[in-house]
């Protein structure tokens, strides 16, 4: 049931390339969203790919340093805003809790972070046209 968590890397991939077709000028921003949302239940998911003889435990490392990264943010602020206990386990219904509040957090921040892209790709696009009139009036 776990291993279903990895085909979320698939939005991630489908929003890039609908995105460079339909409106090239969000791509990095609507991109951004779609990984942050879905990173932290991947991350969790190829961690437990360590199990898996030579190539898993490549997954498997590429899924703990992610999961080190994106995993914990969630959890603390859990903790801070009274929804978690400190020291207590998990259930499967707090994980989802932790999830979206990964997602949340981290959307925000790639999106942020595409947006930035977006706008660096836009100044350069229009320095290239202001480049090619100049060319063409000479």
């Amino acid at each position: 049931m776990n291993q279903f968590l990895l085909l979320l890397a698939i939005v991630p991939i489908a929003c890039f390339n609908l995105t460079a077709i339909l409106n090239p000028r969000l791509k990095w921003r609507l991109t951004g969203l779609a990984f942050g949302l879905v990173i932290a239940p991947v991350s969790l998911c190829l961690l437990q790919y360590v199990y898996v003889p030579v190539l898993g435990k490549l997954f498997g490392l590429a899924g703990l340093i992610l999961n080190l990264i994106h995993g914990s943010v969630g959890y603390f602020v859990a903790l801070g805003m009274g929804l978690q206990q400190p020291g207590e386990l998990l259930a499967g219904s707090e994980m989802a809790m932790i999830n979206v509040i990964n997602g949340v957090i981290w959307a925000t921040y790639y999106g942020i972070l595409g947006y930035h892209f977006d706008v660096k790709q836009a100044a350069g696009a229009t320095e290239a046209v202001e480049e090619y009139e100049e060319e063409l009036i000479l």
